[in-house]
C-alpha cells in the first residue's frame, strides 16, 4: 500500500528549497495530530519563538545549554556530563584511543559511551525529552517532534584521512529534522568542532546554490570540493567550552570534523516527524513514569520499551544477601 514516505523518500539527503506537495502531505497529513498540537499549543517559555525563528532563517543555533533547557534539563545535563565524563576516562577507552584494543563502532574515529537501549531513568532521556527544548524543536518542524535517537561520543585524532561524518554530507532521516549536539568538554578548532553551512538546510536562501555541489559529486564531500560553491567564509564552525550545545537542521551540510589533536565528546540527540525515512535508532529500556507532559508522551510514543535490565544471578544473589 502507498504511505507518504513512498513520496518523501524521493527527498532523502535532499533539502527542500520552498514548500511543496510532498512537505504538505508530510506536515498536514501524515503528521496532522502532531502539528495540530504544534499549532494549538500555547508557548510555556517566552524564548523559544525567536530560538525557532534563528533555526528557521539560519538552519543552526549555537549557545550555552542553559539558554536552551529548562531547570530540570539542566539538571539532567549536569548529571550527564559528569557521567560521561568518568566513562571517557575508563581504562576500555583509553585502550581504544591508544590503539592497544579494537573498538566495536563503525566508525574508526569514535566511540560510542552508551548503547541503543536507554534506561528509562537515565539523565541522557530526561535531558532529551526536556521540555523547553521540545517546544524549540517542535516550533521549527511545525509539528511535536519525535525523538529518533540518542548519542554520547568520544572523537580522537587517527592518521586516516577525513572519512565518513567528517566530510560533507546531508543527512537522511526525514524531511526536515533537529539535530542537538552538547559539547561535555572544551572543543578548539584541532578537537574536529561540528561545522555547519548556514542557509543550506530545508527551505534555506542557499539551497539551490549548494545543490549545484550535490548533483556533481557523490553524497560525501571533502572540503575542497564544497568551497568551490560555499566559501570558507561562510561556514559556521562551531568552537566553544563545556556545555556548548547546537541546535541544527543537518539536511543541511555539515560535517563532524577530524580531531588533529585531543578528543570531542559531546551528547548527541535527533528528533524528526513521525514518519521518518529512516528506523528509530534507540529503544527504552523500562517505562519513563516520570514524564509529566503530553509533548514528551508524543516523543517517545512511536520508540520500542523493553524490559528493564535484569541483574545476573550472581548479583541477584548478592542484592539478597545485603536485604538480609
Amino acid at each position: 500500500m502507498w504511505t507518504i514516505t513512498d513520496l518523501t523518500r524521493h527527498y532523502q539527503r535532499r533539502p527542500i528549497a520552498r514548500p511543496n506537495l510532498a512537505y504538505y502531505l508530510w506536515r498536514f497529513a501524515a503528521n496532522g495530530a502532531r502539528t495540530c498540537r504544534a499549532l494549538t499549543t500555547p508557548a510555556a517559555f517566552g524564548d523559544t519563538r525567536a530560538v525557532a525563528q534563528e533555526l528557521t532563517e539560519r538552519g543552526i543555533v549555537v549557545g550555552p545549554s542553559d539558554a536552551f533547557l529548562s531547570d530540570a534539563g539542566r539538571r539532567a545535563y549536569a548529571t550527564t556530563a559528569a557521567t560521561m565524563l568518568e566513562a571517557s576516562q575508563s581504562e576500555p577507552v583509553r585502550a581504544i584511543i591508544a590503539g592497544t584494543v579494537t573498538g566495536d563502532d563503525k566508525k574508526v574515529f569514535r566511540v560510542d559511551l552508551v548503547t541503543h537501549a536507554i534506561p528509562a531513568d537515565s539523565p541522557l532521556l530526561k535531558m532529551a525529552l526536556d521540555v523547553k527544548l521540545l517546544e524549540i524543536v517542535s516550533r521549527y518542524l511545525g509539528m511535536w517532534p519525535a525523538l529518533h535517537s540518542i548519542g554520547a561520543w568520544l572523537n580522537y585524532p587517527t592518521d586516516e584521512p577525513a572519512t565518513s561524518s567528517q566530510l560533507w554530507h546531508h543527512d537522511p532521516e526525514d524531511l526536515k529534522i533537529i539535530k542537538v549536539f552538547i559539547y561535555l568538554d572544551e572543543v578548539r578548532e584541532d578537537n574536529g568542532p561540528f561545522t555547519f553551512i548556514p542557509g543550506t538546510h530545508p527551505f534555506g536562501a542557499h539551497v539551490a546554490r549548494a545543490d549545484r555541489r550535490r548533483k556533481r559529486d557523490r553524497e560525501r564531500v571533502a572540503d575542497e570540493q564544497i568551497a568551490s560553491v560555499m566559501p570558507p567564509e561562510t561556514w559556521r564552525v562551531c568552537t566553544g567550552p563545556a556545555g556548548t550545545m547546537i541546535l541544527a537542521d543537518t539536511l543541511g551540510y555539515h560535517r563532524g570534523g577530524k580531531p588533529k589533536a585531543g578528543t570531542r565528546l559531546l551528547v548527541t540527540f535527533t528528533y524528526t516527524s513521525g514518519t521518518p525515512l529512516v528506523d528509530h535508532a534507540i529503544l527504552i529500556r523500562g517505562t519513563p513514569d516520570w514524564i509529566s507532559h503530553r509533548i514528551q508522551r508524543t516523543a517517545v510514543r512511536q520508540l520500542r520499551i523493553a524490559p528493564p535490565d535484569r541483574p545476573s544471578r550472581k548479583g541477584r544473589k548478592k542484592a539478597d544477601q545485603n536485604s538480609v
